[in-house]
């Protein structure tokens, strides 16, 4: 039983090294048969993550109209606060 279990060890090992021979070359071989992809087309004008999310163009809201905003987040971080003590 010894010596059929270690065979099978041997045969399923050299099956593992073989695979990952194989994996590389293929590997080498798809990377050089690819075709390269067309460049990307730049933008007509340069834009920067700030520009693209609007905030910039957004109404600015006054501060009393914020404040029962705030207040509510106040309330609901201090009953956050106090479920952890």
């Amino acid at each position: 039983m010894d010596l059929f279990l270690n065979s099978v060890l041997q045969v399923i090992v050299a099956l593992d090294v073989l695979g990952i021979i194989a994996y590389f070359v293929l590997g080498g071989i798809r990377s050089r048969s690819r075709k390269k992809q067309p460049a990307i087309q730049p933008l007509s004008r340069p834009s920067s993550l700030w520009d693209r999310l609007g905030w910039r163009s957004a109404p600015r809201e006054s501060p009393e109209v914020l404040e029962p905003a705030f207040a509510n987040l106040r309330r609901v971080l201090h009953s956050y606060q106090q479920g952890l003590l």
